[in-house]
């Protein structure tokens, strides 16, 4: 069990319906949840760091094993929707950083 999650009340259970969801993507979700609660709670900068990334890289994965990428593969879907969320990413930093000088 994750540390920060000792008490019942603290709890925080997502639930999936697997039916339609190969192997692939239900270990992919199981492992992005785990980053998501290492990373938030990461005491070192290396922890964060490093969970970041491989947050990323497993959501880059995962948005490659989606039933419409695997469908459509005469277009590579799932290089156009992560280089746009990566586009989105970085007008999301920018702005972020404007915020924070503005202030």
């Amino acid at each position: 069990m994750h540390h920060l999650l000792t008490k019942k009340e603290n709890e925080l259970n997502i639930k999936f319906d697997t039916a339609e969801l190969t192997p692939t993507q239900t270990r992919l979700i199981k492992t992005v949840n785990a980053l998501m609660a290492h990373i938030v709670s990461a005491d070192e900068e290396a922890e964060l760091f490093e969970g970041s990334a491989q947050l990323v890289i497993k959501l880059t994965e995962l948005i490659h094993n989606t039933h419409f990428a695997k469908t459509h593969r005469e277009i590579n879907y799932a290089e156009q929707a992560i280089e746009y969320s990566i586009d989105c990413l970085r007008d999301n930093i920018e702005t972020l950083l404007q915020t924070n000088l503005d202030n």
